[in-house]
């Protein structure tokens, strides 16, 4: 499935909520690349131009941020095998971007995510990460849809909705007030309402951007997968079903540019990778 494009990945992969990472400066050489594995209950190898990147890469897990080199990337994804084969042929995993691969640019910041889309089939999709500055005492919240389910409100309690009619494999991103936020994600168009995930006391600090991805259900529940790029990282409970969106209609906030058709993986260097363990050497 791919090219060895794991660059310096220099720990193991972060275990589902709350990781952090600092604010990142952005280089005009390299991008920027997150990781999330949401297919739910589904352990899997992820190939980078035919070569074995990350193998026994669990759900609810994110990659720790990794910096590189922008070009073309062909990643392929395939259930978990013991041993995992050193190669395959690009293009020829269960899901992922194809033989075609996808571009990659510098001086950007991506999250790829592996997902089920609203039909319980599994994709790749890629979301371009934006961190404009969020202003004095403001936090940004990006929000993705990447859950089997319909489309989706998200909504700040009692009465401030920040997302309308977010369709899976979207998202946007709000800036608001530094603070404590019960925040609903609520199946649009549903009467009575469904509430799909409902995260009490989310803690927004300032100056951090905070990006949250819906998980489910496929057989399971809904969350989140969050993690935060910034200098501190406040409290975001996974919720109690879930639900969440990427590049939809934000009714506060600037839109993010969403999936742009950039997707990659890690960067070209050695790769060292045990079983449920990413580890990389520059």
């Amino acid at each position: 499935m791919r090219n060895r494009i794991l660059a310096g990945l220099g720990v193991a992969a972060l275990a589902s909520v709350g990781v952090a990472a600092p604010a990142t400066a952005l280089s005009s050489t390299t991008a920027d690349i997150w990781v999330v594995h949401a297919v739910p209950g589904v352990e899997v190898d992820v190939y980078i131009n035919g070569d074995l990147a990350i193998e026994g890469f669990d759900p609810t897990t994110v990659t720790p941020l990794v910096d590189v080199a922008p070009g073309n990337y062909v990643v392929d994804i395939v259930p978990a095998a013991s041993p995992a084969p050193a190669t395959i042929t690009p293009g020829s995993g269960l899901f992922g971007t194809g033989a075609g691969g996808a571009d990659i640019a510098a001086n950007t910041s991506y999250t790829l995510v592996a997902h089920p889309d609203a039909d319980g089939d599994f994709v790749l999709t890629p979301f371009e990460n934006d961190l404009s500055a969020a202003g004095d005492g403001n936090a940004s919240v990006t929000v993705r849809h990447t859950a089997e389910a319909p489309a989706v409100n998200v909504v700040a309690l009692p009465d401030t909705e920040l997302f309308s009619g977010v369709v899976n494999g979207t998202g946007g991103t709000v800036t608001v007030p530094a603070g404590t936020y019960d925040i609903q994600v609520q199946v649009a168009g549903s009467d009575p309402l469904a509430v799909a995930i409902d995260a009490a006391d989310t803690v927004l600090e300032p100056g951090v951007h905070y990006f949250l991805h819906a998980y489910g259900p496929v057989d399971g529940a809904y969350s989140i997968i969050p993690f935060t790029i910034g200098e501190a990282a406040g409290g975001i409970p996974a919720g109690s079903a879930g639900l969440v969106a990427d590049n939809a209609a934000p009714v506060n906030g600037a839109a993010i540019a969403g999936a742009a058709a950039l997707l990659a993986l890690l960067v070209a260097a050695g790769v060292v990778v045990t079983r449920r363990r990413v580890a990389a050497e520059r």
